[in-house]
């Protein structure tokens, strides 16, 4: 795990400026203090900080091929390095490291550019082809790893985190105003846009070729099936499911540094400990992050996993000061306003972690996979709702009239989209009407990434509930992994994530959707092969999704709540939003009448975000960062 940065100049003979890349490579040290490296020839210089792994002596990048030709900079882990080493090897290619970069490098001399496709990994890399005189860049399948970049009329820039394409001087921070009114609905930016003019994402899944001043994109993978395999017994794809599981956890344990897992106690991260545990042989280190607000507190779930499996636990607990005085260094490791409260709690954990191991395994990807968000109902229940008579369906929306529920709420305002509409709005965390009625902005905005990837959708076979799951596998999950990677690597930790080895993926979207949701409960599959390793009592438990008590803290007059008090005063809020509607929506909030939480939270982020705009987001530390006192620990 490490951080990556480069530029090169697109004319021929031009000088690329060394120091800018010793810079942007800098700015990302959290992402590798063990060791640093710079390749710089002509025009083209590349940038290395190294968090060792694999191979802690020989490992060091760039690295080259025998004669020079090739040089690599590259962050993540492959995990059948080994067996691809030795198949090169009987080709006669030579080895000098004992590294997985060193296999990239020569199955890229053997395959060039789809060398990809042999890769099981997580990855995100750039090697400089001197023959070719070109730059081949890669993203692993599911964008585990980030890859950004920036092309400029005279040169490419790419880097693993978007700060570091400031730091050298050649490009300056500025919002994409376009981008704003998607962040503000679906809390993060999808496809290759970001917030930042003039900076894009590598798509996951994909290869950038850049040569002459030209740039060229390629799918090389799609987690899209080609067909659902409705033949399959269900004991089968259980066996066959855990199996997998298995096995992508023994390859994910393969470190030569000290390693854990993430264990919340729900599902997910439970049964990637339990398989862990039995596989290490040894007891491993577990970690779990809480709250002392009793209704938000779930560690005695995880505690109850760590005594089943005899590992060594470790927790952390959180208040609202603690939480509120990490957000702003948070948002800066993010690079861009946080989607999610609880990344804030990935860093906690993390650097908790950082105190007795480097690499940790998560349980992130499998509600995306094995469709285990309530919200996947909705479209399943609305595509059934449509198929209903006339009448049918105005009897049962005079009854969901009568209903206080939320859910039944949103059910009954999205009853008149369009299935491709409701798909889309489906993942907006608030009712897009009650948003676009508080912020005029947004209305009538469409999302032309969001919209392609439905249409690689419309094939036989997939049903709407399979549609949304691979809907959020191209948009929320990259942002969630986005999130998992940055505040991991913000305390130099490594975050393995079994659940989204590519063989996971790929049988989990071929299976037909009642193996997934029986009833109203989804991940059965999930849920079956853990009744075999796990209590019930954390199987059958309310799902929380590392829940944060946001509305009580921004009920209080410190921590986040104080952060409120000028909220209603950035400038740059003012441009989305009334300042007398904003301070209405703040003081709902204070005194019970209404819970604004999640939108004060999309709000709040943005706000802190526009300051660092404005101050250009240039520096190799955090200028938002303060040394933390611990919080508490037992």
């Amino acid at each position: 795990m490490c951080g990556i940065a480069g530029i090169l100049m697109h004319e021929r003979g031009a000088a690329c400026p060394a120091d800018a890349v010793v810079a942007m490579r800098d700015a990302v040290r959290h992402r590798g203090p063990d060791e640093e490296g710079l390749f710089a020839d002509g025009g083209v210089a590349l940038g290395h900080r190294r968090l060792s792994i694999i191979d802690l002596t020989d490992g060091r990048q760039p690295l080259s091929n025998e004669d020079g030709s090739l040089w690599i900079v590259f962050n993540g882990e492959i995990f059948n390095y080994k067996s691809l080493r030795q198949e090169l090897a009987g080709k006669g290619h030579r080895f000098r490291t004992g590294s997985d970069t060193e296999t990239i490098l020569h199955l890229y001399e053997e395959a060039g550019a789809d060398c990809v496709d042999r890769l099981n990994g997580m990855f995100a890399f750039a090697i400089w082809d001197g023959r070719a005189q070109s730059l081949f860049l890669a993203r692993d399948r599911m964008g585990i790893k980030p890859l950004y970049y920036s092309m400029s009329p005279s040169f490419f820039a790419f880097s693993s985190e978007i700060k570091s394409l400031f730091q050298g001087g050649l490009i300056q921070a500025g919002c994409d105003e376009q981008s704003v009114p998607e962040y503000m609905l679906f809390r993060y930016v999808s496809g290759e846009n970001t917030l930042f003019r003039g900076v894009k994402s590598l798509l996951p899944g994909h290869t950038a070729t850049v040569r002459d001043g030209r740039l060229s994109t390629r799918r090389y993978w799609s987690p899209v099936p080609r067909q659902i395999d409705s033949g399959m017994k269900y004991a089968v794809a259980m066996e066959e499911a855990s199996a997998l599981i298995e096995d992508s956890v023994r390859i994910r344990l393969m470190s030569d540094v000290p390693l854990g897992t993430f264990c919340s106690g729900g599902v997910d991260s439970s049964l990637v400990t339990s398989f862990a545990a039995r596989l290490v042989g040894k007891p491993v280190n577990t970690f779990s992050v809480g709250f002392f607000e009793n209704d938000y507190d779930e560690t005695e779930y995880a505690e109850e996993v760590s005594r089943l499996y005899g590992t060594l636990h470790h927790e952390i607990r959180l208040n609202n000061e603690e939480f509120a005085e990490l957000l702003p260094a948070m948002i800066w490791h993010n690079d861009e306003p946080l989607n999610f409260p609880n990344s804030v709690l990935i860093y906690a954990i993390s650097r908790l972690a950082k105190k007795h191991v480097t690499v940790v395994l998560t349980g992130e990807g499998a509600d995306e996979l094995f469709a285990g968000y309530p919200r996947y109902q909705v479209p399943r229940f609305l595509g059934a709702f449509k198929s209903l008579p006339a009448f049918a369906r105005r009897a049962l929306l005079a009854a969901a009239r009568l209903s206080n529920d939320h859910r039944v709420a949103r059910l009954r305002s999205d009853s008149g989209l369009p299935m491709r509409d409701l798909l889309i709005d489906n993942a907006v965390p608030l009712r897009r009407d009650v948003l676009e009625s508080r912020l005029p902005v947004l209305r009538g905005r469409a999302f032309p990434y969001r919209d392609e990837v439905l249409g690689l959708l419309e094939r036989p076979g997939l049903d709407a509930g399979m549609k949304a799951a691979l809907l959020d596998q191209h948009t929320y999950l990259v942002s969630i992994l986005n999130r998992q990677d940055k505040m991991s690597m913000a305390a130099s930790v490594e975050a393995r994530v079994p659940f989204l080895d590519y063989r996971i993926v790929e049988f989990a979207n071929r299976l037909p959707s009642d193996f997934k949701i029986s009833g109203m409960t989804g991940k059965r599959i999930i849920k079956d092969i853990a009744l075999k390793h796990l209590p019930q009592r954390v199987i059958k438990r309310r799902k929380s999704g590392f829940g944060v008590p946001l509305r009580e803290w921004f009920r209080s007059s410190t921590g986040l709540g104080s952060m409120l008090e000028t909220l209603a005063d950035c400038p740059r809020l003012s441009a989305y939003m009334d300042k007398a509607a904003l301070r209405r929506v703040v003081s709902e909030h204070r005194i019970g009448a209404v819970d604004h939480s999640e939108f004060l939270w999309t709000a709040l982020n943005l706000s802190l975000w526009h300051r660092m705009i404005g101050e250009k987001f240039i520096s190799n530390r955090s200028p938002y960062w303060k040394e933390q006192t611990a919080p508490s620990l037992r």
